[in-house]
């Protein structure tokens, strides 16, 4: 987001046109993890102007509701301040006593809580936070799953977390992915430990001198929401992208993109499981006589091998479709809940129709996904798919599907296991 957008956007809102003022759209820049503020405070480079389709102030207006329908109670959103103090947190700082020491770790870990949840909800995830706010053992409720949040600079703090719950999953920021990567529990974000202190340093200052907020820290209040909306919008391929893949496969093998690497590439949308699930979606399961083993799979598979490996993605498609039941109940009732709140509020009241085809939109989305999903599992059951050519479109469609990873991190290792398995024959 630029300046100019802003000023676009409050200009219709101080005036009274919101459903002009929520259509804004926003520009597309590169968000989150370690480069986010460099990207933020330099200049603006020649693809500013280039924005991402249907990403506008009202996904970001309903997502944030749909996380917390409760911070419409808190702000009246009738001048800019309020806007402002609302996309960047600010409107929560009078609640913390900044003398107090421990009260700024607190603040830093509430940061870092909204961020990560609004990059999960920009993903398509249900996501709520626990009606008690010193909820123990967990922070954020993700699809159903209870989650605890960690965003610091070592990983202490996450193992100090399993020992007093070790069946409770963990969302950490994007740094300490690399060295959590082999942790069952473990789902990397794309949130910056950086970003989160910057953001926290903002809410101090600005708390302190109730100065207006400028254009980067608002926009750095939103940059979680644009990532997970990339991954809906361009899937598996925006991750994968930047890699050299041909360089990297012909110097060293596939065997060179495994282990840590892997982590921060596809961790923050399988989980644990991404060290099996790159392979795929380079189309390969390793090498076999210096040329990809995609060339030899169907005269070295065995039917034997090729059943089991049917039967696991099978599963895998079965296990994602289980969830879709519960996370349209969820995102209906939240959405119930979130419109009841802006009819009677008295300025959203006039977004009413807007939000309600928003979530129209968003709901469409997702059963579409499920039927692509219930498309491929007849497929899968009738062995109609070619596994090599297949197995990467339908990954990416249960990525885009928005079901957390955690639902079947099970599932999907099983499944590439076996997939992986080409490598040893």
């Amino acid at each position: 987001m630029n300046k100019s957008q802003w000023e676009l956007f409050v200009h219709f809102w101080e005036n009274g046109k919101y459903e002009e003022a929520v259509e804004v759209q926003l520009e597309s820049e590169p968000r989150g993890g370690l480069n986010v503020v460099d990207k933020l405070f330099r200049s603006q480079g020649i693809n500013s102007s280039a924005t991402i389709a249907g990403f506008s102030f009202m996904d970001i207006l309903y997502d944030y509701f749909m996380i917390n329908p409760a911070v419409m109670d808190a702000i009246d959103f009738a001048r800019s301040e309020d806007l402002a103090s609302f996309f960047t947190f600010q409107q929560f700082a009078a609640g913390f006593d900044f003398d107090n020491a421990g009260e700024l770790t607190r603040l830093k870990g509430y940061t870092a809580e909204q961020l990560v949840a609004l990059e999960l909800q920009g993903k398509g995830h249900d996501v709520s936070f626990p009606e008690a706010s010193n909820q123990a053992g967990f922070d954020l409720i993700v699809d159903g799953q209870p989650f605890q949040v960690k965003c610091l600079g070592t990983p202490g703090g996450v193992y100090e977390h399993f020992r007093a719950y070790p069946d409770l999953p963990v969302l950490v920021n994007r740094e300490l992915i690399p060295s959590l990567a082999d942790h069952p529990l473990v789902y990397g974000t794309d949130v910056s430990n950086q970003t989160v202190e910057v953001i926290t340093r903002s809410t101090l200052k600005h708390a302190a001198e109730f100065t207006e907020l400028d254009i980067p820290m608002i926009t750095l209040g939103i940059s979680s929401l644009t990532n997970g909306y990339k991954v809906i919008r361009g899937g598996i391929s925006t991750r994968i992208a930047g890699l050299n893949i041909a360089n990297e496969t012909a110097a060293r093998g596939a065997g060179a993109l495994a282990g840590k690497g892997i982590g921060l590439v596809l961790g923050p949308l399988f989980g644990p499981a991404g060290t099996v699930v790159l392979p795929m979606m380079l189309g390969m399961a390793g090498g076999y006589s210096g040329k990809k083993l995609t060339k030899y799979i169907k005269q070295l598979y065995t039917q034997k091998e090729r059943d089991l490996v049917f039967n696991h993605l099978g599963i895998l498609i079965g296990k994602v479709l289980q969830a879709f039941p519960k996370k349209e109940t969820i995102k209906e009732s939240k959405f119930q809940e979130a419109n009841t709140l802006i009819k009677k509020h008295p300025t959203l009241r006039f977004l009413t129709g807007a939000f309600t085809e928003k979530h129209k939109e968003k709901l469409a989305y997702l059963i579409n996904k499920k039927q692509e999903l219930n498309n491929y599992q007849e497929k899968v059951k009738q062995q109609a798919i070619d596994l090599e050519s297949d197995v990467p479109h339908i990954l990416d469609t249960i990525l885009k599907s928005q079901v957390h990873p955690s639902l079947f991190q099970k599932e999907l290792t099983t499944f590439g296991e076996s997939y992986n398995n080409l490598k040893k024959i």
